[in-house]
């Protein structure tokens, strides 16, 4: 029997963890010196970052991988949305999807991530989605392959690993097309088993169904790209509603070494209009949040 060899996981950041203060205390400048200050060596990104989406000038671009280089930071993910209602109406054709699609892989093509956070659109919390999707997916595969990018679909609370869409129709999806271009973002959040601080009161969170650690093995050869996602981190640097180190343990015992990308969503729970003094204090507070997050996943990794 053949070996395992252990996985050597990136660590990095989203960008969506800064998004309450992008633009307003902070710069996108501002955003790369933080993240690679915190020792942070990739980082998910969002189209609505992109100055003049979805044709960013020269400029803007030259910018862009200029933080890049200065920072020592590799692009890992782009988030980007699968569209199927641009306007209210009828459905849009397979083929205006798929050029949709096709503008956002010569994108991400285009700043170095061979990875997508691709957001089909869906009909319920679960994220079930619309009927239809196998259809323009596959003729967009080729496309992926042209530009060397993987879409992932991202499993988050409260849609599991056994959320039957994820199970019976993206897994069998892959099987059947035998493609490496259509897998999963696997969302931390999904192994969450109870409120994290702040959240308690939050209708959004339920904890009767969660993904079980275990489960995240069969679906590691379809995952390039993972949030490891938080929403408060104690004084000791530690988050206590998601079982970290024994899903990590489990990756990297199965030889996985793809990105783990640090995503806050804390900000979340505060509501402004009722408590702005709260609000405030969440948001001054995301920086230190997201390094507290970074030295836990340090002592995991060991690097």
């Amino acid at each position: 029997m053949t070996e395992i060899k252990k996985g050597h996981p990136s660590r990095g950041i989203s960008v969506y963890s800064y998004q309450a203060l992008l633009g307003r205390t902070m710069t996108l400048d501002d955003v790369f010196e933080e993240m690679h200050d915190t020792g942070a060596t990739c980082f998910e990104f969002l189209t609505s970052y992109i100055e003049g989406y979805p044709n960013p000038s020269p400029k803007w671009v030259d910018h862009y991988w200029m933080l890049c280089e200065k920072y020592h930071m590799q692009p890992a993910e782009l988030g980007h949305w699968c569209e199927t209602h641009l306007h209210r109406g009828p459905k849009m054709s397979d083929e205006e999807i798929v050029e949709e699609l096709k503008q956002d892989f010569r994108l991400a093509n285009l700043l170095g991530f061979k990875s997508l956070r691709t957001k089909i659109t869906c009909t319920n919390v679960l994220c079930d989605p619309e009927p239809g999707w196998q259809s323009y997916i596959e003729k967009a595969l080729p496309y992926a392959e042209k530009y060397d990018v993987r879409m992932q679909n991202e499993v988050h609370l409260p849609t599991t690993l056994h959320t039957p869409h994820i199970r019976e129709e993206y897994l069998d999806f892959i099987r059947r097309t035998g493609t490496d271009r259509f897998g999963f973002n696997i969302d931390f959040g999904t192994f969450q088993t109870r409120a994290a601080k702040g959240m308690e009161d939050n209708p959004m969170f339920h904890f009767d169904d969660v993904s079980k650690p275990e489960e995240i093995v069969e679906f590691l050869p379809y995952c390039w790209t993972c949030h490891t996602k938080f929403t408060y981190m104690d004084e000791n640097c530690e988050e206590t509603t998601i079982p970290y180190r024994q899903i990590i343990k489990l990756m990297i015992d199965n030889g996985w070494s793809g990105n783990l990308v640090s995503e806050y969503e804390g900000v979340l729970a505060y509501n402004s209009d009722k408590n702005i003094q709260e609000f405030a204090k969440a948001m001054v507070g995301i920086p230190e949040q997201v390094r507290r997050h970074q030295i836990m996943m340090k002592n995991i990794l060991g690097y």
